[in-house]
């Protein structure tokens, strides 16, 4: 009786470790792809992060500034607006919501 649960736990630990891992792994990717201007691939990678697994407010708030800087090198200013609007408001005790400000006050 107490197998089954054992391999159950181990199963649902392992699995919430690895949604963990493709989280963190998405972010890094996200970042690298930002930084070869890759901006289609670094909003993908951004979406795959957000879907892994449950975040901090920290980490939501990371990846919506780095967002919103992905869409800037796009040319989608308004949605990039948006996006430093929220984290303004949402976020902003954090740095990124005080990088945030900072964009929208050069505005």
């Amino acid at each position: 009786m107490k197998s089954p649960a054992l391999v159950l736990l181990v199963a649902t630990l392992s699995l919430g470790g690895c949604a963990s891992l493709i989280q963190t792994a998405s972010i890094s990717e996200a970042y690298k792809h930002y930084n070869l201007q890759q901006y289609e691939r670094t909003l993908a990678l951004i979406s795959q992060a957000e879907n892994a697994d449950a975040m901090s407010a920290e980490k939501k708030a990371e990846l919506t500034y780095l967002k919103a800087k992905t869409y800037e090198r796009l040319g989608k200013s308004e949605i990039a607006y948006t996006h430093y609007e929220y984290l303004a408001r949402e976020h902003g005790n954090s740095q990124y919501g005080y990088l945030a400000v900072k964009q929208l006050n050069a505005r």
